[in-house]
């Protein structure tokens, strides 16, 4: 027997009108659909039920959650789409092909599945909440008993979301074999150091390495007080100094250096050490990139007074369009420096609006990629119309 797409419409409504619809998967799609494929499920946030539609286009998955009326629009608008879906309800699984006849619909019943609503699972956080970690504990951050506060937890989640950059990375530097069971770390910039006592907390305990790490900064008080906390808790390879990124020569040979939300060209600065101490590594979340605008604004032959003069006629477009163009240029110069350059969103725009994560791995790039680089990197500094700092502080390093 052939079906008709209403007839598909109408077991999607029936399901998730007496609340037994568990999930839905369309796969196989005709081949002028954008979409590889579309998950459904059923969520509740803050009592109100909705379908949440995974879709996938071009290898990117996009989440977005819809109300009933919506949902039903846009089940039917796709439903076409596809040439196999499934509906997953409490009591059967339902198996729909499409052909140029029709559909035909397979129902197979299974044992009775519990409906779960809630939107807001538990988080798998690496460090967990209502389990102490001592240098959180110190920082305030936690209770005695682990319990995070509410005036912390964004900071608790930027700690978590940090340490899962750091576990990727370790990842690739063990891949690669570019490190053991030992690692030496900068962090450049530290400030109170909440991210660095957790990274030591994360590499000795949980991760079980032998680690060195030094963070650096301006302000004396931060480094007396970050000795203190460090002395307390007994992390013997953690300490903290007062000095200029660029005068630092401690460590050489140095596996991962970090900077973040360091203000305008420290960053570069920080990039600059990295390069000289030969990190494995590289990790930063610029801040307040203002260099490359006020360049812009003294320069006739930057494309910003033409082709894109919609965004230098406003101060305030031209400024975030100069801050993402600092940091493209970053991330080519590293690429050209012989690292596996990545540029992540680092936390969630609603907890900071410097979330911009520069992830570099030292690699091995071809004498033909680099030779691509470099007109793209040519290209790029013709089009901005500007030389910043960071072409002079990193030329040097350009792999030929």
């Amino acid at each position: 027997m052939k079906y008709l797409k209403n007839d598909i419409l109408n077991i999607f409504k029936d399901s998730i009108d007496k609340h037994e619809f568990i999930k839905g998967v369309f796969s196989n799609p005709t081949k002028e659909s954008s979409y590889k494929k579309i998950n459904l499920k059923p969520v509740q946030i803050k009592g109100d039920f909705f379908i949440q539609f995974e879709s996938f286009i071009n290898n990117k998955a996009f989440h977005k959650n819809e109300t009933l009326v919506d949902s039903f629009k846009i089940l039917d608008e796709i439903i076409d789409i596809f040439k196999q879906i499934l509906i997953v309800t409490s009591n059967q699984e339902i198996q729909i092909l499409q052909n140029k006849k029709g559909f035909s619909i397979k129902r197979k019943h299974t044992e009775n599945k519990i409906l779960k609503l809630s939107h807001n699972k538990q988080k798998n956080y690496i460090l967990q909440d209502n389990t102490p970690v001592p240098s959180l504990i110190e920082l305030g951050v936690m209770s005695e008993t682990g319990k995070v506060s509410k005036e912390k937890f964004n900071k608790f989640r930027q700690i978590n979301r940090y340490l899962e950059f750091i576990e990727d990375t370790l990842k690739e530097l063990h891949e690669k074999k570019l490190i053991g069971n030992s690692m030496k770390i900068i962090d450049f910039g530290c400030g109170k150091s909440y991210l660095t006592f957790a990274l030591y907390h994360y590499l000795k305990y949980i991760k079980h390495l032998k680690v060195e790490i030094i963070g650096l900064d301006l302000k004396d008080d931060v480094i007396k007080h970050c000795n203190t906390i460090a002395k307390n808790l007994d992390f013997d390879n953690l300490q903290f100094i007062k000095g200029d990124i660029k005068d630092f020569n401690i460590f050489h040979d140095v596996d991962m250096i970090f900077s973040l939300h360091a203000c305008n060209n420290a960053t570069d600065y920080s990039i600059l050490k990295g390069l000289e101490l030969g990190a494995k590594a590289i990790l930063a979340v610029p801040c307040c990139q203002s260099e490359i605008n006020q360049k812009i604004n003294k320069s006739s032959m930057t494309e910003l007074k033409g082709v894109l003069s919609p965004f230098g006629n406003h101060g305030i477009l031209q400024e975030r369009f100069s801050s993402l163009a600092t940091d493209a240029l970053r991330a080519l110069s590293l690429e050209l420096c012989g690292y596996n350059t990545k540029v992540m969103e680092f936390i969630d725009m609603e907890h900071t609006p410097k979330n911009i994560l520069i992830k570099s791995i030292l690699g091995c790039p071809s004498e033909e990629k680099l030779k691509e680089k470099r007109k793209e990197y040519d290209r790029y500094l013709q089009f901005l119309g500007v030389t910043p700092l960071l072409d002079d502080l990193l030329k040097d390093y350009f792999k030929k």
